[in-house]
């Protein structure tokens, strides 16, 4: 195969679905992570809808290899839509989401997305499944500049 695709085959037996929120103001990175440590998930994706107090979207350059300066909002805002993933990263869960966005200003509709650096949650709904073995671990990935998924020689 291609040096350029990588591809690692999970254990679909031990698949676990789970439906949660996140209300209050909890930021959505760090309740992921705390579902993901609670119910000993190393591997996941989601998919979420609902409403956020803020967010801070990020973009990165991939001539230069380096995260912009990212745009925050601060205002009542509608998930459009919302997925991610949870591997692990130093041993820990590393949540990694992409949202879009909507909201009101003045007559018009809005709507702005990408990458999540931080969100906070007004009432947000998921659905995560889980993975079994083996857990998908991030490493630096050299020409990109990038932590992504290390599958190892799994292709």
């Amino acid at each position: 195969m291609n040096e350029q695709i990588t591809i690692q085959q999970l254990n679909l037996n031990q698949m676990r679905v789970f439906m949660g929120t996140l209300t209050d103001g909890v930021s959505i990175h760090a309740g992921l992570k705390e579902v993901a440590l609670t119910h000993n998930i190393h591997t996941a994706t989601f998919d979420m809808l609902g409403g956020l107090h803020a967010i801070e979207l990020t973009a990165y350059d991939f001539e230069r290899q380096e995260r912009l300066e990212p745009v925050i909002l601060r205002r009542p805002m509608e998930i459009i839509a919302g997925h991610g993933t949870i591997s692990q990263l130093d041993g820990q869960p590393y949540i990694h989401i992409h949202l879009v966005v909507s909201y009101r200003e003045g007559e018009q509709i809005c709507v702005v997305g990408g990458h999540v650096a931080k969100a906070e949650a007004f009432a947000v709904e998921f659905t995560l499944s889980a993975y079994g073995d083996p857990s998908v671990k991030r490493g630096l990935h050299a020409k990109t500049g990038l932590m992504l998924w290390d599958l190892g020689n799994g292709r």
